[in-house]
C-alpha cells in the first residue's frame, strides 16, 4: 500500500491515477486499485475505485455543523477514522495486489493531524508492507530555498511516519531542463553541493536561513534518493517501481 503525500498541486492524484495504469499495463495478472482519502475534491483525472467522498460530504459537514470550508476540511479529515472499517471491508472485496492511496491537496491534513499516521497504521495489518512516496513538486524545488523548504516537508513527513518507508519524487520534471534535473537530484545526495548553490544564488535573510538548514542536513546524513518523474511524458515510472519493488522484497505478492 502506497500513500502520495506531498503539496498542493505536486501532482499526487494525476501520479496515482497513471501509477495504476502502469502497473496494471506492465502485467495484467497484477491488480491494482486508487484509494481517494481527500473529503473535499471537486474533480479528479481518474476515476477512484474506493472514495472516502461516499462516506464524508463536506457540505454537509459544513452545514450540520455550521463551518466553512477550511474549517469543514479539517473536521473531515478527522472523521475519516469512522469510516475505516467500511475502507477496510472495500479493499477487502477487491482483494488487490497493489493499493495507490491519494492523500488531501494540504498534505498537513493527513501527514500533521493524528489521524493521518492512525489511519495509515490501520489500513494494512501484520506483514503488510506500506511506503509513504512524498513528491518535490519541480515548481519549488529548482531554487536552493524552495528545495529546502520542500526538504524539510519530507523530512517532517518521514518523522510522522517513521515506521513506514519513504521515496522522495521530484514530479513534473518536464518543467525542467536536463542540467536543472540533474542539478537537484545531485542536491538530494550533496548537501555540500546544496550549501554551495545556496551561497551562489540566495541573498540576504534567505541565503543565511538555507545556509543554517543545509548544514543542519549535512550533519544529518544524506537523504533517500530523489526519483525524477514526469507524468505527462511517463518518465520515471519504472524505477518508482523498482523502488516499490525493493521496499516490498518481503512481501512481493501485493501491497496490502
Amino acid at each position: 500500500m502506497n500513500y502520495f503525500i506531498g503539496t498542493a498541486g505536486s501532482g499526487k492524484s494525476t501520479l496515482t491515477g497513471l501509477f495504476k495504469d502502469y502497473i496494471t499495463k506492465r502485467d495484467s495478472e497484477i491488480s491494482a486499485i486508487t484509494l481517494n482519502l481527500d473529503p473535499g475534491v471537486k474533480t479528479m483525472p481518474y476515476v477512484p475505485d474506493i472514495d472516502i467522498r461516499d462516506f464524508i460530504v463536506l457540505e454537509e459537514v459544513m452545514t450540520e455543523y455550521e463551518l466553512g470550508p477550511n474549517g469543514a476540511m479539517i473536521l473531515a479529515s478527522d472523521l475519516m477514522v469512522n469510516f475505516l472499517d467500511d475502507l477496510k471491508y472495500e479493499i477487502d472485496e477487491y482483494n488487490p495486489d497493489w493499493v495507490f492511496v491519494d492523500t488531501a491537496g494540504q498534505l498537513e491534513l493527513f501527514a500533521f493531524r493524528e489521524t493521518g499516521p492512525l489511519i495509515a497504521s490501520s489500513l494494512g495489518f501484520g506483514s503488510i508492507q506500506k511506503a509513504v512516496s512524498f513528491l518535490f513538486d519541480s515548481n519549488l524545488a529548482r531554487r536552493p530555498n524552495g528545495f529546502i523548504s520542500t526538504l524539510l516537508l519530507a523530512a517532517s513527513v518521514q518523522f510522522r511516519f517513521r515506521n513506514i518507508s519513504q521515496i522522495n519524487v521530484l514530479s513534473k520534471v518536464d518543467l525542467l531542463s536536463e542540467d536543472q534535473i540533474e542539478m537537484i537530484v545531485n542536491w538530494s545526495q550533496d548537501f555540500q553541493a546544496l550549501e554551495d548553490s545556496t551561497n551562489e544564488r540566495e541573498s540576504g535573510l534567505i541565503r543565511e536561513l538555507s545556509m543554517l538548514i543545509s548544514e543542519v542536513f549535512i550533519q544529518l546524513g544524506s537523504t533517500s534518493e530523489l526519483i525524477p518523474c514526469s507524468i505527462k511524458e511517463e518518465q520515471g515510472l519504472d524505477l518508482l517501481f523498482a523502488y516499490y519493488q525493493r521496499i516490498f522484497a518481503s512481501d512481493k505478492s501485493s501491497f496490502y
